[in-house]
């Protein structure tokens, strides 16, 4: 395995629409956190992930998820997403993740995300381009 203990960060707001009826944040939008903050990993090598995905001619799907929910999110909060990408087979990467609160950074949830880089057309797993491996690993030092 392929590991990385770099770390990257980002800050993010919640709103009224992440939120259930109790102004509690809806448990599907902490993986929507963390895709956005991967969205943001891939800006930060100054691609978007679109650009690198047509390129390639490749899609990275979610094979596998877990969170662990410590403390519940508020609507209206703003949190902090931190990811720490390893690569534990040449065809996938594992963003490890912990959300914390962005005003007293207590720690809210942890988990992970799996997913496995497919070819678009057929649907089958491929190695993952270097150039990916490279924006992950250059976003993660430009932090």
């Amino acid at each position: 395995m392929l590991e990385s203990r770099a770390m990257f960060e980002v800050r993010l707001q919640t709103y009224w629409g992440d939120a259930d009826a109790a102004g509690i944040v809806f448990f599907p939008n902490y993986f929507k956190f963390v895709a956005q903050a991967e969205e943001e990993l891939y800006r930060a090598s100054h691609i978007t992930r679109d650009e690198l995905f047509a390129k390639h001619h490749i899609s990275i799907p979610r094979v596998e998820v877990y969170a662990k929910f410590n403390i519940p999110i508020r609507n209206g909060a703003a949190i902090r997403v931190r990811l720490t990408p390893s690569f534990p087979r040449d065809k996938a990467v594992r963003y490890e993740f912990e959300i914390f609160d962005d005003r007293g950074l207590q720690k809210l949830s942890e988990g992970y995300v799996t997913a496995v880089c497919v070819d678009r057309t057929r649907f089958e797993p491929i190695a993952m381009p270097a150039e990916i491996r490279e924006a992950i690993a250059g976003a993660q030092a430009s932090q």
